[in-house]
């Protein structure tokens, strides 16, 4: 005898966009939970409510687990709408909005391998680019003439950061902030051959040498902001990730999630990485932005494809006059080759000037009245430089010049730095040259100016010049 079937009549429930998005996190927590959703959603099409019995015993045959049903009953998205034979009926609420969520969030291509990476997209991803989504959608054209009124150039950024760290320490914080400018990836070409190009702008940064030389505070609270110390954040928004207190496998395991979000990893003890066993190649791989595989006891991880970007801090040992590396992989210059490395030695000179740039601070009397929209202006730089993928271009002479002076000076001074400095200088001139993109934002071209050259020379210069100190 056919059991019989009772439904009651329901209107659709009206479920905030707030309180709809914290329960489809709750629900959602893992690759397996997507699968089960969509498994229920299928039953109910077929079926248009159903018993637990019934739903267990589908989920179980189609995805091999039914977790998913506990916690949709402790939410507002599952209720009981009859009963069948003496048994209740349940039916999932505001279904085309469920699979509008996990269409958005979790479309085809979204298939991540391990649960850390789909905790990490559905808890810090999603999150970043609602920030990042947001204030693309608030900007105005009055909000980027303003912008553009403050920072037209590389030069009001040259100004700015000797206004914070003097003049003879600025490098220190404009190079982080010229590197959230290369983020974009843009191509660039040499004005011998418009056609073919020789570089990208997107690179990671380095900063390496002994403890208390300014390295963190350079690249950690000038981008991300140290509230304690007053210090207000000049990185860009949405797309800046901090990685304390995690272990490599775990960075590993969690970048997954970034491929199509790329971001900008802030990693203060990035040594740290390296002392685990089989990580150096990886992160030769990482820091390539190629595709990573790793097998661990638990499982696979991945392959993905690394699209982000690294700025990290690591300490170096100095010792019988020569600064070395305290990583002793003989494959570390290998990785070093892949960063632009900036060397920290803390001699009695740089001491006084960070003695006397930590007093300012302390006395408030630095103004970081910039910090806010620099902010904006490289976050909206970014926007429009993903949309429109202008060229860049460099005066092949100028090219040529800049990459003799570094070689000449490398031999001259007899220095351990490899000619790859060069390749590494065209990238920050280029990326400077980006500062002046919203100012110039109708051209398809942007060509690397005189300032970013020189510029970029300044800091090959410094680089030579500091590890011939040691060497």
């Amino acid at each position: 005898m056919k059991k019989k079937r009772y439904i009651k009549l329901f209107r659709e429930p009206e479920i905030p966009d707030i309180q709809f998005g914290n329960w489809m996190r709750y629900v959602v927590q893992s690759t397996r939970d997507i699968e089960q959703l969509r498994a229920l959603i299928y039953l109910q099409k077929m079926q248009r409510a159903w018993t637990l019995k019934s739903a267990k015993e589908w989920l179980i045959a189609k995805t091999g687990g039914r977790e998913i049903l506990g916690r949709l009953k402790s939410t507002g998205l599952m209720r009981e709408v009859g009963e069948e034979g003496g048994a209740k009926l349940y039916s999932l609420v505001s279904i085309r909005r469920i699979e509008n969520w996990l269409r958005k969030y979790h479309g085809e291509s979204r298939n991540l391998s391990t649960e850390e990476a789909m905790r990490e997209y559905e808890s810090v991803v999603l999150e970043m680019k609602r920030e990042y989504e947001s204030f693309i959608k608030s900007v105005g054209e009055e909000n980027v003439e303003y912008w553009v009124k403050k920072i037209s150039s590389i030069n009001d950024l040259v100004e700015y950061t000797k206004s914070i760290m003097g003049s003879e320490l600025y490098m220190d914080a404009l190079l982080p902030i010229i590197q959230q400018y290369s983020m974009a990836n843009v191509d660039i070409y040499s004005s011998a051959n418009l056609e073919r190009k020789i570089n990208q702008t997107g690179f990671s940064l380095a900063y390496f040498g002994e403890p208390g030389t300014g390295k963190t505070f350079a690249t950690d609270d000038l981008l991300r902001g140290k509230e304690e110390k007053g210090v207000p954040p000049h990185g860009i928004i949405g797309r800046l990730r901090y990685a304390q207190g995690m272990t490599p496998k775990m960075f590993i395991a969690i970048l997954e999630a970034y491929q199509d979000y790329p971001v900008d990893w802030v990693i203060p003890e990035f040594r740290d990485f390296f002392g685990y066993r089989g990580m150096v190649e990886k992160l030769k791989l990482v820091m390539e932005r190629r595709e990573v595989r790793d097998e661990t006891r638990s499982g696979i991880i991945g392959p993905y494809k690394v699209t982000s970007f690294f700025i990290v801090n690591y300490n170096t040992q100095i010792s019988k006059g020569r600064w070395r590396n305290t990583i002793n992989d003989p494959n570390f210059s290998a990785v070093e080759d892949r960063m632009i490395c900036k060397l920290f030695i803390n001699t009695p000179e740089r001491r006084k000037l960070i003695w006397k740039n930590m007093k300012r601070i302390a006395s408030g009397s630095v103004n970081y009245y910039l910090a806010e929209i620099l902010r904006k202006h490289i976050t909206y730089t970014y926007h429009l430089l993903q949309e429109r993928m202008p060229k860049i271009v460099v005066d092949e002479d100028e090219y040529m010049k800049l990459g003799d002076r570094i070689a000449e000076e490398i031999e001259k001074k007899e220095t351990p730095v490899s000619l790859r400095i060069v390749d590494r200088a065209l990238q920050i001139a280029a990326s400077a040259s980006l500062v002046s993109y919203l100012a110039r934002r109708e051209n398809e071209e942007v060509w690397i100016d005189e300032n970013s050259i020189k510029l970029a020379l300044n800091f090959a210069l410094q680089e030579i010049y500091t590890r011939s100190l040691k060497a």
